[in-house]
């Protein structure tokens, strides 16, 4: 049951959902482990020190990461404010953007120019551009098809939300997406000019492929458009940045975008996926979180929740990709969350804690209305130096198998994370890129 019954259209509660919902202040409730600091509102990003014995701990380590990575940013990119103050963690219509947002995003990283200088103190604030309509491109503009039927199975345009395939909302508003990445990752990138395919193609041969740098983070959410005279209404329960964000005049003959003029709306995060690398996770800690109100998971509609991807009364068959030049982008699409991939008990139960602690710390944070989905974690993990050379790569023991995010993986929840990104590797040549897709946005000269 949803933490609270929040309208896509309005901010209206159902206090009786409200009341029922729990919290314990006992650190041994959230099942850390022993050897596991519970978490807390605040800015420090939690060390990787904690044994990976078990699914509770990593849970409990994701949590960690989000909360943390949520954090209000200073005016020093990828620098939490220590300023701030958790009473003041996740205010309503606080637009500053957070620690993750201030990293460089994918289109700052793979470009020679130098990126835009941070700043937090121009006259209307921060303002981010954003300019994709699905979480897929690169993979599918620059791997041919057979390569990713092989990956995935089936009929890739058919089950990839890419190729000019979009997510739609129940209010006709289209789905934007953005790609970030740490300093750590980012200065490793622009130090060794990996932005140009001839250097790129150079240091992977003479490593053997790209390794990324350990703390290596990477960051991808999803939005939907606030629309500005929902914005009062909806304010308490997003969490809410502006964009610049592009209008859609067509598709060329790849069925990618055609962007016209860009105009500023208000964007309202609906999922965010962190993957972390550390020592004890060299195939990454996957890590995804939604908000409580996307959509449904099958046969287990609350009909006391209006969701942002799901309507009761809707005859379509969930989970159907659009059609470009075929189906309208204003027309919604019906989600739901397969069967297999329910949030379990053990993670309900964590999340309503969490929810619980933010409140506590300020009954008006709009993170209390973000939930956990599921943490993938390499139970074997397998060092760089031990890993293959090509790819695909070797998975460390990947568990669990059922992972997906109803707004960044909504018609490939069967997959799951390592199903694709085993095989990631340069365009040019045979080496892997450490399970990342960045580098697909070098273009061959």
């Amino acid at each position: 049951m949803s933490l609270i019954s929040i309208s896509c259209e309005s901010g209206k509660k159902d206090k009786k959902l409200n009341s029922r919902i729990g919290f314990s202040k006992e650190l041994d409730d959230y099942g850390c482990g022993a050897f596991c600091d519970p978490p807390s509102v605040g800015y420090q990003l939690t060390d990787d020190n904690c044994l990976h014995s078990d699914q509770n701990s990593m849970n409990c380590f994701a949590w960690k990461n989000f909360l943390a990575l949520n954090w209000i940013a200073s005016d020093q990119r990828g620098i939490p404010d220590t300023t701030a103050l958790a009473s003041d963690y996740g205010m309503p219509g606080d637009y500053k953007p957070t620690v993750w947002e201030s990293y460089l995003s994918i289109d700052d990283v793979f470009t020679a120019q130098q990126p835009a200088q941070w700043s937090l103190k121009s006259k209307s604030g921060y303002i981010k551009y954003i300019n994709e309509i699905n979480k897929f491109t690169d993979i599918n503009v620059n791997i041919p098809k057979p390569k990713l039927r092989a990956m995935l199975g089936g009929n890739v345009d058919e089950i990839m939300q890419a190729k000019g395939a979009w997510l739609t909302d129940q209010s006709g508003n289209i789905v934007w997406y953005e790609i970030r990445m740490n300093n750590i990752e980012s200065d490793f990138v622009r130090n060794n000019k990996l932005y140009n395919s001839e250097n790129l193609n150079a240091f992977a041969a003479k490593n053997q492929g790209v390794w990324l740098p350990m703390e290596s983070i990477e960051i991808k959410a999803a939005w939907r458009v606030i629309p500005e005279n929902q914005l009062e209404s909806l304010k308490d329960f997003y969490k809410i940045s502006m964009a610049m964000v592009p209008e859609i005049k067509g598709f060329d003959k790849n069925n990618q975008p055609i962007y016209g003029k860009y105009t500023q709306k208000y964007l309202g995060l609906v999922g965010l996926h962190i993957i972390r690398k550390t020592s004890q996770s060299p195939q990454f800690t996957w890590m995804t979180f939604e908000h409580i109100n996307n959509a449904p998971t099958e046969g287990q509609v609350d009909p006391s929740v209006n969701y942002c991807f799901y309507n009761p009364k809707s005859k379509d068959k969930p989970n159907q990709s659009p059609v470009p030049g075929k189906d309208s982008l204003n027309k919604p699409v019906q989600v739901v969350r397969i069967a297999n991939n329910a949030i379990t008990p053990e993670i309900q139960q964590l999340n309503k804690q969490i929810q619980g602690m933010i409140r506590a710390s300020n009954p008006k944070s709009v993170w209390q209305y973000y939930q956990l989905v599921n943490v993938q974690w390499p139970e074997n993990p397998v060092q760089d130096k031990d890993n293959k050379n090509t790819p695909p790569l070797r998975d460390g023991g990947i568990k669990p198998k059922n992972i997906a995010n109803v707004t960044m993986e909504t018609y490939i929840q069967d997959k799951q994370c390592m199903d694709c990104h085993k095989n990631a590797s340069t365009v040019a040549t045979k080496y892997p890129t450490d399970y990342s897709f960045i580098f697909l946005k070098v273009k061959p000269k």
